[in-house]
């Protein structure tokens, strides 16, 4: 009897395992992305204040980045130095805006890649919709500055905020970056998941950003970019301590600064304050 009882149990148990395990796999996106969307009449504002709008398309639809010229530069001038950014999973791509602020000192063009499914893109975030973007940015831009792609694959840096670090080195291994920045990186989403549901729940992730497999095979390349990675000592969503395994894996190539008193979201505006400074 004890026997039996035994075994329903570990049938019950099993059953709610799947069933969770189910749920946690089609359901997951909706607890990794949290898409937002603008104002009625936003972003056509910022296009007259002079906001470059960038549209291409995917299997997803209509997708946007944003480009801000370099005030320190005439419009007819084509920057040394073009910044590839983008923002964590609950944040917008004009977001940026009040992180990197308009700058009269700025020499270096900002571009704004914003995810599908977010602000007036088509489609749904997921990383494979996201990955499918990423090569389709750039000449897109190009076409909007009236120059070819290799003139623009040449200068090229990129930077990203928890999510978005991870899309940067994504990014990065698409173009000959010159420099790097990461503001509180994961060091892969599957160590997000164990910190949240456990294993072997954890298994059940899709879109498997890994951090650490993408810096190993950009330390490899001749020149390698410039790293810097910023992190906030209290981040209770992302910890510190993944920033610092991050760093160490590379000893001599990354640069990482702690900020003592910021969380996962205060880090964005302390770090920006050196970025601004490789931005002019």
């Amino acid at each position: 009897m004890w026997l039996r009882a035994g075994l329903r149990f570990m049938r019950l148990v099993a059953i709610v395992f799947l069933v969770l395990a189910a749920v946690l796999y089609f359901a997951q996106r909706r607890l990794i992305y949290f898409p937002r969307h603008y104002p009625a009449g936003l972003v056509a504002r910022l296009a007259a204040a002079g906001l470059a709008p960038v549209r291409f398309e995917t299997s997803h639809g209509t997708q946007w980045a944003y480009y801000v010229p370099p005030r320190a530069l005439p419009g007819n001038v084509l920057p040394d130095s073009i910044w590839v950014v983008f923002g964590g999973n609950g944040s917008l791509a004009l977001d940026w805006l009040g992180v990197l602020p308009p700058d009269p000192a700025r020499r270096a063009g900002l571009l704004f890649v914003e995810y599908p499914g977010y602000g007036e893109c088509d489609g749904t975030p997921s990383r494979p919709a996201i990955r499918e973007s990423l090569p389709k940015a750039l000449p897109a831009l190009a076409a909007v500055l009236h120059v070819e792609p290799a003139q623009l694959a040449s200068r090229l840096s990129v930077g990203g905020h928890s999510l978005g670090a991870a899309v940067a080195l994504e990014f990065a291994q698409l173009y000959p970056v010159r420099d790097i920045v990461l503001i509180a990186p994961f060091t892969s989403l599957k160590d997000m998941a164990r910190r949240s549901v456990g294993w072997p729940l954890c298994e059940v992730l899709r879109d498997r950003y890994d951090n650490r497999t993408a810096l190993t095979k950009l330390a490899a390349r001749t020149p390698r970019p410039t790293l810097r990675i910023f992190h906030g000592a209290g981040d209770a969503l992302i910890p510190a301590k993944m920033g610092r395994e991050l760093a160490e894996m590379h000893p001599g190539w990354a640069v990482l600064r702690e900020f003592p008193d910021a969380g996962h979201e205060l880090v964005v505006t302390q770090a920006a304050n050196e970025w601004n400074a490789l931005l002019r």
